[in-house]
């Protein structure tokens, strides 16, 4: 199996072996040509993360292993769109190229609980190591709308399950609320 890293790395370089190529190609429209594509296609592959889906059982190892361990034992799937994950509660540790999603996790409660667990486990880190900043840590319904239209640092405040209708009033209903 091959390690988070080496798989981004192969995909960065992958990405740019595409990019040069494609310069190379397009010599033959022209320099002005070649670098308008370039300004619009390059933020794109820049942009692109690998997301890495990881059980979230293994948050509490997160703790104690090295990262080489970590990403032996907890290797993941990677996805590189959001949409792709299934349904459910996500832990999230985002920090420059690391995309972590521990999930997902059928119950908003355990997924808190998973939360604060991951929460100490950064707090000791960033102790330890006070260059880590910027970094995300959240619980979130994923997939869902608004996480394609913008990433922000702020725990998600919506409820991520739709309103339910309310129930016709029916005899049954009314017998029920008489008793109980």
């Amino acid at each position: 199996m091959s390690s988070f890293m080496h798989n981004s790395l192969a995909c960065e370089s992958n990405a740019l072996w595409v990019l040069a190529r494609a310069i190379f190609t397009l010599r033959s429209f022209g320099r002005a040509r070649a670098l308008a594509l370039l300004f619009f296609v390059l933020p794109a592959l820049l942009q692109a993360r690998p997301i890495r889906v990881i059980d979230e059982a293994a948050i509490p190892f997160a703790g104690f292993l090295s990262k080489v361990d970590f990403d032996q034992r907890y290797p993941g799937d990677l996805l590189d769109d959001l949409a792709k994950l299934d349904t459910g509660w996500y832990v999230i540790y985002e920090h420059n190229s690391l995309n972590y999603y521990f999930g997902p996790i059928l119950l908003e409660s355990i997924g808190k609980d998973y939360l604060d667990q991951l929460s100490e486990i950064v707090e000791v880190a960033v102790m330890q190591r006070p260059s880590i900043q910027d970094y995300r840590l959240e619980l979130s319904y994923e997939p869902n709308a608004s996480s394609f239209e913008s990433k922000s640092t702020e725990p998600s405040t919506q409820d991520p399950l739709p309103p339910q209708a309310p129930s016709k009033p029916s005899f049954w209903s009314f017998v029920k609320k008489l008793f109980g």
